[in-house]
């Protein structure tokens, strides 16, 4: 008999509830969307009710720690559609949370009875009010455009902007509608653009709205572009000259070559202003060459000098380039270059590269210059000698030795890594040493060196 008549008191709550449960239609619409967070600007939305049931009074809130104003009750009848407009501030907790915030909120009567909702605001800082977007750049770019817009559903007034960049500094003041977007033209710093390498910059951006200031970065791109001026100017007679100019007038590096040719007896009387990296002999001619790796901005510039005025010298001429040939095809240092795999606890890709510097011939001021490839990084620990330089921009290694005696080897080496798995071959490119021998600067370069990397297969 108790449990008939519990039975019956549910089937009455149930009733009950499903009689007075609220009938609404709601809809939402957006009026700002954004709080920003210094100036405590709350975000505002429209609230569209219909009501489909009894007249009520109903309350607007939420349990996600979001001040809604106003929190009072309002009363709607049957059949009425209404529009709140409500006011939404988030606690100290949410402001810590930039960015979109997706919540429910909930409309419920005097009676307990509810509606829930969703709403979408946006956190966000007075730097972020404004979108600015900047123009690629070119070597031959004068000016940037920037788009400036105003993200803000309502007008902003003298929002102070200050940009400073590799290009250019400029401040201003500017006044936006809500939603507006204006565009600017800046002049660039010509001369300092003509140095910079491509690659994406950050321009540093200060926003002032009401005498709150934030921050932000517009990217801006310098797209690559190769542009190597040649230029070659000849004059005069019994002593003639000739100048050869190759300047990067483009934004990526690159290594230019000049060859220039001239028959056997007039090399006897040339002069060049810079020490050709190669001259050869084919036939009957004398060949030089030059090469040089050029950034934005540098130029190579070679004045070669023929002077009739002096051919006694020819044999003396001829004298000085056997020897130099004879001594160009000596080496007096040797280095060799090997790399070993390496395993790491985090399973990188790990290699341990290994020099070892002999000398044949007793040689002086020796400095060892090694480049690190693209693709990998620099383990920050080294071998028995440290480098004395390191530059972890051009990725460069640099060790000085003051002296080596015949037949002794300086052996230095270090571990450079890949987070990215590298599979097959993995070339690094060959050390360069650089050494006085009988007072005069020479070069040594050492062999190639390569790791293969074959990747594993999982077993079946």
């Amino acid at each position: 008999m108790l449990k008939k008549a519990g039975f019956i008191f549910f089937v009455i709550l149930l009733v009950l509830n499903l009689t007075f449960a609220l009938d609404l239609e709601v809809s939402t619409k957006p009026v700002q969307n954004n709080y920003i967070i210094e100036l405590n600007d709350s975000a505002i939305f429209d609230i569209l009710i219909k009501n489909n049931g009894e007249g009520t009074n109903l309350r607007i809130y939420t349990a996600v720690g979001i001040d809604i104003i106003p929190s009072k009750e309002f009363f709607i009848n049957k059949g009425e559609e209404k529009t709140v407009r409500i006011n939404l501030i988030p606690n100290e907790a949410l402001k810590q949370n930039k960015g979109p915030l997706v919540f429910e909120y909930i409309i419920q009567d005097t009676l307990g009875a509810t509606k829930i909702d969703k709403l979408n605001m946006n956190i966000i800082s007075v730097g972020d009010a404004l979108s600015i977007k900047a123009s690629d750049l070119t070597p031959d770019s004068k000016k940037i455009n920037l788009t400036i817009k105003n993200i803000l559903s309502k007008d902003v007034n003298n929002v102070f902007i200050k940009m400073d960049s590799a290009f250019f500094q400029y401040q201003t003041n500017v006044s936006l509608r809500a939603n507006e977007e204006k565009s600017i033209e800046i002049p660039l710093n010509i001369e300092k653009i003509k140095t910079l390498d491509a690659g994406p910059y950050i321009i540093n951006t200060q926003i002032k709205i009401n005498d709150k200031l934030g921050q932000k970065d517009v990217m801006v791109n310098f797209l690559q572009q190769e542009n190597i001026r040649e230029e070659e100017i000849k004059s005069g007679f019994f002593i003639k000259k000739t100048e050869i100019v190759r300047k990067n007038v483009g934004n990526v590096r690159k290594v230019v070559s000049v060859e220039y040719k001239t028959n056997l007896i007039s090399s006897l009387f040339t002069s060049v202003s810079i020490a050709p990296t190669k001259g050869q002999i084919v036939s009957i001619d004398k060949r030089y060459l030059w090469e040089k790796e050029l950034e934005p901005g540098q130029e190579l510039r070679i004045v070669i000098k023929t002077n009739w005025a002096y051919p006694i010298l020819a044999i003396v001429l001829i004298v000085i380039l056997i020897f130099v040939i004879k001594r160009y095809l000596e080496t007096d240092l040797i280095i060799k270059k090997k790399v070993y795999y390496v395993k790491t606890r985090g399973g990188e890709f790990a290699l341990r590269v290994h020099l070892g510097v002999k000398a044949k011939r007793f040689v002086s001021k020796i400095r060892v210059i090694d480049k690190v490839p693209p693709l990998v990084m620099l383990y920050d620990k080294f071998g028995a000698i440290a480098p004395d330089k390191v530059d972890l921009i051009n990725k460069r290694l640099e060790w000085d030795v003051e002296a080596l005696n015949p037949g002794e080897e300086k052996v230095f080496s270090y571990i450079i890594y890949s987070k990215i798995g590298v599979v097959g071959k993995f070339e690094l490119p060959p050390t360069k040493a650089t050494y006085e021998r009988d007072g005069a600067m020479k070069t040594s370069y050492s062999n190639k060196s390569f790791f293969i990397n074959r990747p594993k297969h999982s077993k079946m």
